[in-house]
Formats: structure tokens, sequence, C-alpha cells
């Protein structure tokens, strides 16, 4: 997903949606983050 689609969803998400679905959906960026910098790191540490 390109970044600006994540920020497309993320806008329609903060206009539309009720507070428990974009706190819902902030959780989940948030895991997918740790995911990248883990991925990240590993990546890194291949690299080495």
């Amino acid at each position: 997903m390109k970044p600006e689609d994540l920020d497309n969803l993320a806008k329609h998400f903060f206009e539309k949606c009720p507070t428990e679905a974009r706190n819902f959906f902030h959780q989940i960026l948030d895991k997918l983050e740790k995911i990248e910098e883990k991925l990240s790191e590993l990546e890194d540490n291949q690299t080495k």
C-alpha cells in the first residue's frame, strides 16, 4: 500500500468513523510500524 493510500484511509477514518474504530485503526498502525522496525533490524543484521 502506498503512503498516500494510507493517508487517504486515515483521513476517511478520522472523518467518518466513531472513536472506537479510529482507536482500533491507530492500534493496527502502531503494530504495523513495530513490525516494520523489526523487519528493518533483521534486514540490517543480514547485510552485516
